[in-house]
């Protein structure tokens, strides 16, 4: 189910066409990394299913209308994004040795660790290779490789920070470069590439870098406060691996471990500091040109960031 199938009242001349374009991206996905080995093939294949709503596409697309929006360069690059999204979730499963991941079996867990760095590497490879240079301002691919860059940097930082309790500054700096970012790029590229001034490229930049972030606190909020079978993953895996997420840190603020009473707490500041990202984004969102596409982008923030799992 895509995010407008499961938004009432989102039944709009430009969602259809997003949803659309949305085709192209899936079929674009399925043509560059089709392979004719058998054995690569059906990782790939289960990759390829762990497409979800499709937010980041969705916003390369939904950005692009701001401007004078050409079909071709957006699904590339949304596709491109999606991939390297893509290759993000396989790693991060295997660092933290996920057992599930959308209500399937992940990767690591199915065909093991080794092919499950292949097939994230393999990912990753062709997303960059799907951007034709000569199509794209030299600016904009190097703000995806920028991207690739910072989400690395924060798993790195989070990978060190194991068994230790962060400042809620550490929390907010792993989740800008672990999530925020490439809803950032996102709407950055698309807006750029559609012929958006810099000032408007840079608006839905910003809208998307806190709209992450509070996607994540929810996120983090949501393994503390839902099951396994309304995630689609193993929840409160990270705590078991020794990543304090934000509910946690509040938590330990106020006791020396983790109880129902303090994790209560950390839990109610947590929903707070995402509304105030939540807050901030829609401030943003208001300032936008009027259009259709500012409608759409307020209706799709307003349902992802109130979602219950």
């Amino acid at each position: 189910m895509s995010v407008f199938e499961s938004i009432k009242g989102m039944e709009t001349p430009l969602s259809a066409e997003i949803e659309k374009e949305l085709k192209l991206v899936k079929d674009m996905l399925g043509n560059v990394t089709r392979t004719k080995y058998a054995g690569i093939r059906a990782v790939i294949e289960d990759v390829m299913d762990l497409n979800g709503k499709m937010l980041r596409p969705i916003f390369v697309i939904l950005s692009g209308h701001f401007g004078a929006y050409r079909s071709e360069k957006a699904v590339q690059l949304a596709a491109s994004i999606e991939l390297l999204h893509l290759a993000t979730l396989i790693h991060d499963d295997i660092v933290d040795d996920s057992k599930m991941r959308r209500h399937k079996e992940s990767v690591q867990s199915k065909y093991g660790k080794d092919m499950a760095v292949y097939a994230g590497d393999y990912l990753l490879a062709k997303s960059l290779t799907i951007l034709d240079s000569d199509k794209y301002e030299a600016k904009h691919v190097d703000r995806l490789a920028e991207g690739i860059e910072r989400i690395c940097e924060s798993e790195l930082l989070q990978y060190q920070s194991r068994f230790n309790t962060m400042t809620v500054k550490n929390y907010l700096r792993i989740v800008s470069g672990k999530t925020a970012t490439l809803f950032a790029v996102a709407l950055y590229v698309g807006a750029a590439e559609s012929g958006c001034s810099e000032q408007l490229s840079k608006q839905l930049g910003r809208i998307g870098h806190e709209l992450g972030i509070a996607f994540q606190i929810i996120d983090d909020v949501l393994d503390f406060s839902t099951t396994q079978k309304n995630v689609g993953k193993s929840t409160q895996n990270d705590l078991k691996k020794g990543y304090y997420t934000l509910p946690v840190i509040y938590a330990l603020r106020e006791s020396d471990d983790v109880n129902p009473k303090s994790l209560e707490s950390g839990i109610q500041k947590s929903r707070k500091l995402a509304i105030k990202y939540t807050d901030k984004a829609f401030k943003r969102i208001e300032k936008l040109p009027d259009s259709e596409a500012k409608d759409l982008l307020q209706h799709i923030a307003t349902h992802m960031l109130k979602r219950q799992y």
